[in-house]
């Protein structure tokens, strides 16, 4: 059975971001099972999927690994030592 492990997510209304950060019992991607990544949004839920920003948390179950990696990611943006990419939004548009 398919499970999620882990799940926490928190907005930053200053940079209109949604942190999130899972844990699955299968991987996610190449060799992991646990990771952070950050999408565009508002204070009602997320708006984009487009991956701001992406952290392997390789095979990590652990609570209390992932939610310091979390709160460590979220900080981060905060204080801007972590930069988040930049989304074209008006593509196509004059």
């Amino acid at each position: 059975m398919i499970d999620m492990i882990f799940d926490k997510k928190t907005y930053i209304p200053e940079k209109g971001v949604w942190v999130s950060t899972v844990a699955w019992n299968y991987n996610i991607g190449l060799d992991r099972s646990s990771e952070t990544m950050v999408f565009r949004g508002d204070e009602e839920g997320i708006e984009d999927y487009t991956d701001l920003y992406m952290e392997s948390h390789g095979h990590t179950y652990s609570k209390d690994t992932l939610t310091r990696a979390h709160k460590r990611i979220v900080a981060g943006i905060e204080d801007g030592t972590i930069e988040l990419e930049e989304v074209a939004v008006n593509v196509g548009k004059d």
